[in-house]
């Protein structure tokens, strides 16, 4: 395409023409790809991406999300009959965690601004690392009393959570061993259904 069939706008910006739409549109084709069978990657803001800072070096959980009812022990958006709280279990700790995640002070008052799905926000129980942990939750190596993701993977022989940053498998791109997302993911979860199965079972205990 020849630039002298452009008209230059102030700034310098070329305004494209109709003799321009073969251009334009070999353009879009590389950025939609839209004969490859590839998956997507999505972006950190698709992923509702937050970092080690953003949470003061704190492992993600219902414990540290502004969503969380700490009084009643529920959430805002899970609305009132799913009971959020930590349990034990054959001496294995779970703490509560979603892709919703809003890294902040819990909620000293009561109160539902919704009523999501808890499948569709991949509401999930996360295996600590130990009990009685003063915080735990997800991060995507497993520092910082954290649990690690499965898409988190360090070069060579060394432990996840001493591992300062990573490669992360669904975004393809390097992360902090803190960092956290809604693709976090591990095979030890406690799904949903049954986390509030022995909720009930233990009477409310936490």
């Amino acid at each position: 395409m020849s630039r002298g069939n452009l008209t230059i706008e102030d700034g310098g910006f070329p305004v494209y023409k109709a003799a321009q739409i073969g251009k334009v549109n070999a353009m879009r084709r590389a950025k939609s790809l839209p004969d490859l069978e590839t998956p997507i990657v999505p972006t950190k803001g698709q992923a509702l991406f937050t970092t080690a800072e953003e949470m003061h070096n704190e492992p993600a959980s219902c414990y540290n999300c502004q969503m969380y009812n700490s009084g009643a022990k529920t959430c805002s958006i899970h609305g009132p009959r799913i009971p959020i709280r930590k349990l034990q279990k054959d001496g294995i700790e779970y703490w509560p965690h979603c892709a919703a995640f809003l890294y902040g002070e819990p909620k000293a008052e009561t109160s539902y601004s919704a009523q999501r799905d808890p499948d569709y926000t991949a509401l999930k129980w996360i295996n600590a690392p130990k009990p009685g942990l003063e915080r735990s939750g997800a991060n995507c190596g497993g520092c910082d009393q954290g649990d690690d993701c499965d898409h988190y993977s360090t070069d060579g022989k060394i432990e996840k959570w001493n591992s300062p940053t990573g490669f992360c498998r669904a975004l393809q791109v390097t992360v902090a061993c803190g960092d956290e997302c809604a693709l976090w993911w591990d095979d030890d979860i406690l799904e949903w259904r049954q986390a509030i199965k022995i909720i009930g079972s233990q009477n409310g205990a936490s």
